[in-house]
């Protein structure tokens, strides 16, 4: 086998001095402690000083940024004078640290007012209606069904009714709270400078102007993509259908329209990074409420692409229209758009979701921040906070159950199999009714194959680690599989990157041990590496075969032993970097957090990190810290792979007539009858770029056309990414304030106590509340009313109080403060609970837990969610399992059962409505909760995963839960309650009758 050792590219080390003498004026720097400045500290505010710099080209004259500073590119944007909601929201992120390290936020403000103005397409003020026509959106008819295509050629797809859309349960929510469905949320690409030229319709005032590419299914790379603006009123594109009829395929000519599509990991990342700065500081609730409002809408990202029950189209291939929210997946999906007419007769609109979710877009940072209270951006709509808390836990079980045995993160999953809703083949595994995929979306190429997709991802859980464990809570399911999920991804990720030594690996790439064989995955690697000082090295790609464990939720859950990854292609891809430095600093500071020092592993991912910044460093030439780059796929820009249909001509904004007199016949093979273009037949105007001559001359100079290969070195680009930028200096930032800043400082009194819970008993109420870093004792208040006043009960040095000087029937509200020497937190939450002299619940080995996503207590429907869990040492079937639900029925009506998701199958549950006669306090009726053979046998110490329930009256009028006996408003995560009693072969097992 042949070895090689990977090229060094060149490298510019600077003189700090230099800008230690620009950044006094600069930046009236105030330090955030009092030890003197670090080298972190001071780099990052010097790729600060490096990206604000006007003459290094990173904005355009709007202030808007750019994809890059150079243009001749082509990745996801086809041009480096793009941006993309990525960039913005990497900017909010800059800013954010920004902010921490000198106390000014107006920069943040600055650039979310940016944001807004030219990439959020709404009204920012200026009287411009960018989404015009969205008021006639139908939630019951979200949008009209088109099948996804396997390749380019299959476009247009058929616009037609084979599957019905699914109601959207969003729409009236979001009125309700803002008064409109205006989306707030960013479009995913904008033209900077208008390059194309199809110009702002909408806002003319505006240079940055909507624009759009990918719309053919999961081949359709950046090379073989039809730019074409979001806001299309037919002037450009073929004469009276503009661009749509290159996508879809109806009875009627196209009508005018604008439509936007966003990328859900983008507008969470920008909610990630104002929880950051609300927790380092910040207070400005106006620009605080806007991140809670995207992050209301972006619940649309959660949802089928035509809001399709999850699962149902598995066996069959047959889905069923979703109605609640039976079709949100809690994941993050690939995207949400929405659209409407344009003109006269434009009353309409429409709007998707996405069937397909990706590791790589999952951000566990942004469900806490929106869904829990010490998160603090819990947005204001009824149902937002409950949706994001189960996210919150659906996503961190999408980690664990894509964990491969190495520790590398696998694709993802999907509701809508190859795009159509097929049936899933034999075998395949599920996730929530979700059929696993090694690469979501695109497969040119696979899209879980970039190392970046786990960097970005595996940091946010890093950060949910590290915030976990410094916020005391190191006993939750969320907090065990935070830390699994790290901690192996750590463990492996470790062995292949590299500081001032050089990997060796063959000619495809993969890593070599001291034999010279290939490291096929498996657990501690010994690469092979050689001395190359102030280099750094990382993993470019992972390959993946196998599939995980069908998941049956986190307690059941085992190793992945047939999911696979081999890592390859060591890089130096500095975006990538600086998310890893990320991971390894949150990951190493989190163990501190949660057992008082670093761990073992983590004190090597300290290190680690340290030695990749230090070396990174070498890599900066002034604009930024950049590496060359060789491109052998930009033999691309002169292939003639872009399809068009046959009879298919247009005009492009740039002029010229698409797609021209150069193409060549398509391939029928892949399912189309029409032509190639290239690149350069569709945007004529590249090759007046600066870079273009080189590219010419090098592939008419070294490309082989019969190999396929470059002879004589493919082309070399040194790129300034603005996200690759923002993520080096957030990591020196980061690195900075959390392991630098670890040195002993001034103590500080701890903060309030957060997730307080009271339970009642007979003459006692038993208090649990999270431990809080740096408290020394609790101190336990209680009042006769709520809000207090309160007075102090006990003192105590654990986080748990049983209160026994209480009388039964008495209401008591408690609250809890955290102390230490420095002094007293401020009070939790307050808690209420009323004791009572009851029969003692009846206790055997199954319990039952409950909670309600439904806290609105009037209105039509109730949904309790129900778990069983087997706490004893035998399995138990199903079948021999009753529970009983008792409430009232508030006008006796008949009542329709509904199972909206279950992991055991919904076909295997059955509910039955028994009238309670006489009734009881809080009880008139009880549904009665009953599972067939299908369900099969709970096995000691494993539960049933979620079981969903809705039920309605057949005439739709409300219920009144207020006082019903199995409904808790408060319980809105799975608690054991023992009002849901089971029973076992007919006799009470578990719980307490009304």
């Amino acid at each position: 086998m042949k070895l090689s050792l990977i090229k060094k590219p060149v490298s510019v080390i600077m003189a700090a001095v230099l800008f230690l003498s620009l950044m006094t004026g600069l930046f009236n720097f105030r330090p955030q402690t009092a030890h003197a400045s670090t080298t972190e500290q001071t780099r990052f505010l010097q790729l600060y000083a490096q990206l604000k710099d006007p003459a290094n080209g990173y904005f355009s004259a709007e202030g808007v940024p750019y994809h890059a500073v150079e243009t001749l590119m082509s990745e996801a944007p086809d041009y480096g004078h793009m941006t993309t909601s990525e960039a913005y929201s990497y900017w909010m992120w800059l800013e954010v640290l920004y902010g921490y390290h000198t106390g000014d936020w107006t920069k943040l403000e600055s650039a979310w007012d940016n944001m807004e103005k030219y990439i959020i397409p709404i009204n920012e003020g200026d009287g411009k209606e960018e989404q015009p026509t969205m008021s006639y959106y139908n939630p019951n008819s979200p949008a009209t069904y088109a099948a996804e295509h396997a390749q380019p050629d299959q476009y247009p797809s058929q616009l037609g009714g084979q599957y019905t859309a699914g109601k959207d349960p969003l729409d009236a929510e979001l009125k309700a709270t803002y008064g409109n469905n205006q989306t707030y949320l960013m479009h995913w690409l904008v033209d900077v400078d208008n390059w194309y030229g199809f110009g702002n319709l909408l806002n003319p005032t505006h240079t940055a102007a909507y624009v759009n590419t990918f719309q053919r299914g999961e081949q359709e790379s950046v090379w073989e993509a039809v730019p074409h603006p979001s806001q299309d009123d037919k002037t450009f594109g073929k004469a009276n259908e503009g661009f749509m009829s290159l996508f879809t395929k109806e009875a009627n000519v196209p009508s005018a329209q604008w439509r936007y599509t966003n990328a859900t990991d983008a507008d969470a990342r920008a909610v990630q990074a104002m929880y950051w700065a609300k927790e380092l500081g910040y207070n400005n609730t106006l620009y605080l409420n806007k991140a809670k409002k995207m992050g209301d809408f972006l619940r649309y990202g959660m949802y089928d692409k035509y809001f399709q029950k999850v699962g149902s189209a598995a066996t069959d291939g047959t889905p069923d229209a979703g109605t609640g929210k039976d079709s949100n997946q809690y994941l993050l999906a690939w995207y949400t758009a929405w659209g409407g007419g344009l003109g006269a007769t434009g009353n309409w609109a429409w709007r998707i979701g996405a069937s397909h979710a990706h590791q790589g877009y999952q951000n566990v940072v942004a469900a806490y921040a929106l869904s829990d209270s010490e998160g603090g951006l819990i947005p204001s709509s009824a149902t937002a906070g409950q949706d994001w808390e189960n996210s919150l836990k659906r996503q961190l079980e999408f980690y664990t159950w894509l964990q491969s045995s190495e520790g590398a993160i696998a694709g993802g999953a999907t509701n809508s199999y190859q795009g159509a809703y097929k049936a899933y083949p034999a075998g395949t595994s599920t996730f929530y009714g979700m059929a696993y995929d090694e690469a979501p979306v695109y497969h040119d190429p696979p899209s879980n194959n970039w190392f970046g997709m786990q960097a970005w991802s595996v940091e946010r859980v890093a950060e949910l680690y590290y915030i976990l464990a410094s916020n005391g809570d190191t006993t939750s399911e969320n907090f065990q599989m935070a830390k699994q999920v790290i901690e192996n991804w750590v463990d492996w990720s470790k062995d292949y990157a590299f500081a001032n030594k050089r990997p060796v690996t063959d000619a495809e790439g993969y890593y070599l041990n001291s034999q010279g064989n290939r490291i096929l995955g498996g657990a501690n690697p010994q690469v092979a590496t050689v001395s190359a000082p102030g280099e750094f090295w990382i993993p470019g790609n992972v390959e993946w075969t196998g599939q995980p464990n069908t998941w049956n939720g986190f307690s059941g859950s085992t190793a992945n032993n047939n999911l696979k990854a081999v890592t390859k292609s060591p890089s130096q891809d500095t975006g990538v970097l600086g998310s890893y430095i990320k991971a390894l600093t949150f990951y190493a500071a989190g163990t501190k957090a949660e057992q008082g020092s670093y761990s073992t592993l983590g004190g090597e991912a300290q290190v680690l990190a340290k030695s990749l910044l230090d070396t990174a460093w070498g890599y900066n030439d002034g604009i930024g810290i950049a590496t060359t780059e060789s491109r052998g796929d930009y033999s691309r820009y002169f292939t003639k792979e872009v399809y068009f249909p046959s009879g298919w001509t247009g005009t492009f904004g740039q002029g010229n007539t698409i797609p021209g007199t150069s193409t060549v016949p398509s391939d029928p093979a892949k399912g189309g009858n029409g032509v190639y273009a290239s690149y350069t037949d569709i945007r004529p105007n590249i090759v007046n770029d600066s870079k273009w001559q080189y590219l010419l001359d090098k592939y008419n100079t070294s490309f082989n056309k019969v190999t396929k290969t470059w002879d004589n070195g493919a082309p070399e680009f040194t790129y300034h990414r603005f996200w690759s930028q923002v993520d080096m200096a957030t990591a020196y930032a980061e690195y900075d304030r959390l392991i630098n800043s670890s040195v002993p400082t001034e103590p500080v009194a701890p903060k309030a106590p957060s997730k307080p819970s009271a339970v009642a008993g007979n003459k006692v109420v038993d208090l649990s509340w999270n431990n809080v870093t740096g408290a020394t004792s609790y101190t336990v208040k209680r009042a006769a009313t709520t809000g207090g006043p309160y007075s102090d009960v006990a003192v105590v040095t654990q986080a748990t109080y049983s209160d026994a000087s209480v009388v039964n029937g008495t209401d008591y509200y408690y609250v809890v403060s955290a102390s230490n020497v420095v002094g007293e937190s401020p009070n939790s939450p307050e808690v209420h609970a009323k004791p009572m002299d009851v029969p003692i619940p009846a206790q055997g080995d199954l319990v039952v837990k409950y909670r309600t996503s439904d806290t609105n207590p009037g209105d039509n429907q109730f949904r309790p969610q129900l778990q069983i869990v087997n706490n004893g040492d035998t399995a138990v079937a199903l079948s021999d399992v009753k529970l009983r639900y008792y409430y009232t029925i508030d006008g006796d009506k008949p009542q329709q059962f509904n199972v909206d998701y279950a992991n055991i199958g919904g076909s295997n549950i059955q509910g039955t409505f028994v009238k309670v006669d006489p009734a009881k306090t809080g009880a008139d009726y009880y549904l009665e909760i009953s599972f067939g053979a299908g369900a099969g046998s709970l096995a000691p110490g494993a539960n049933t995963g979620d079981i969903q329930i809705r039920v309605n009256k057949t005439d739709w009028s409300n219920y009144n839960e207020v006082g019903d006996y199995s409904y808790d408003p408060t319980k809105t995560s799975y608690t054991e309650w023992n009002h849901v009693p089971l029973y076992l072969n007919g006799a009470l097992a578990w719980g307490l009758e009304p």
